[in-house]
Parts: structure tokens; sequence; C-alpha cells
């Protein structure tokens, strides 16, 4: 936990969780009903998807906003939090929605969240070889050090989109990403603002060996660790 500042513990959580999606119709409505028997609301951004992502969400009981076009997860996870932050909820639950996160693990970040007072909860995966790809297993092991040391805190699962974060602390930021450059910006920036940083264990989870996510392990592992150092020493 980052020690320039003291934890104060919420004392209510009224919680949205704002899930970007691109052609994810087959499990976007899973996603959103088990996300709900555990927040006050879902948010979904279809980022431009042509596969009924939308609708299967908004049929799950999610409120969705669209993009026109596919623009990136960054993108779409400003979008929804522009819509946010002029809401009354008390904190973001960052999630995927290719069936990653698991709903029924919300609880243990929001356990976390109470117990330590942290201004950010990231849910944090045991990193085992054997049960992940060796790409993802390194890309994974860089972030994790790049972002411990330019945030200046313990960051044990930099690249995990499974977090819990308070809206007071994201209202200020001006955030900048277009892609899956975005959990980084959002993680600097708020420890460089005096933010608070906890963890909760989460599932590691893969579809027959291989992760479903879309992004390169390669390709978008340099291009974040190429703009965390901007957001880092530029402030962009």
């Amino acid at each position: 936990m980052n020690s320039n500042s003291q934890p104060h513990a919420p004392a209510t959580m009224s919680i949205c969780a704002l899930i970007p999606a691109y052609n994810e119709a087959e499990t976007i409505g899973s996603v959103v009903r088990g996300a709900l028997d555990h927040v006050s609301s879902v948010l979904v951004v279809d980022d431009g998807s042509n596969d009924g992502t939308a609708e299967a969400a908004e049929a799950a009981g999610a409120t969705c906003l669209l993009q026109v076009s596919n623009q990136g997860k960054g993108a779409a996870v400003r979008r929804g939090l522009a819509h946010l932050c002029d809401c009354a909820f008390s904190h973001v639950l960052f999630m995927d929605a290719d069936g990653q996160h698991r709903p029924d693990e919300i609880p243990s970040l929001v356990k976390t969240a109470l117990q330590t007072g942290a201004d950010i909860v990231i849910g944090a995966r045991n990193f085992d070889k054997r049960l992940m790809p060796a790409e993802r297993h390194f890309s994974n092991s860089v972030g994790s050090k790049l972002a411990s040391r330019l945030a200046g805190t313990t960051v044990k699962d930099s690249q995990c989109g499974f977090r819990l974060v308070s809206l007071e602390k994201l209202r200020p930021l001006k955030l900048r990403s277009r892609k899956y450059e975005i959990e980084m910006e959002i993680l600097l920036k708020l420890c460089r603002s005096g933010a608070t940083v906890a963890h909760a264990p989460v599932s590691l989870v893969y579809d027959g060996g291989k992760a479903r996510s879309k992004m390169n392990p390669v390709r978008d592992t340099v291009r974040i660790c190429f703009w965390s150092l901007f957001f880092r020493y530029f402030g962009l």
C-alpha cells in the first residue's frame, strides 16, 4: 500500500460496474447478470460491436453506451468514466466482458476495500506458469515490475483489469489512453495523486489454455511500457 497517505474506510459503498465490450455477445449477458448480484448498476460501453453485444447487455439489465466505431479499450473506458463522473456512485468496478473476471469474486474486492480503506483494489492473479501461456506470464511479470517501480508501491498484477476504484479519486484525472494502456495510466496517475493501493486474490481464468483476451501480449506490452514512462515522467 502506498504509505504517503492514510487509508480511510468508506462509510457506505455504491458501486457501478464499468464494462468495455467489443464483439462479446456470447459472454456479456452472463457477466452483466453476475455483476448485478453484487453491485448497484452495470454500465456497458459497446465499442463498435457488430454481433449484438449491446442488445445482449441491455437484455441482461445493463445500461449501454454505444461507440459508433471500434476505438479501443481505453477510449471505451474513458467514455464510461465521463458518464459516471456525473453520477452519485462512490466506486467504479472495472471488469472485462469476456468472462476472464468472475463476478462471484466481486465481494473479495469489496471486502478488501472496506477492510483497508484503499482507494484502488486490484485483482491479483496467481501467475502459475503451468496454467498460462508463456508469453502472457512474461508480459504480466514485466508489466507488474515496471508498474511497481513507476508507481512507488507494490503492484502485484498491473495488467489485471478487475479493479475497484474510488470515483472521488477518479474524477480529477485527465485521461488520454485509447487502448490497453488505460489500466496503467489510471494506476500511475492515481498513485501520483496519493491514492492508496491494495490487492485482492482473484482467479486466473483461461479458456482451453488460451486467454480469450484480444490483447497481443508482445505488441501491447511494449506499447503499455512505452506510454507508462510518459504517464509517469511527463504527466501526460
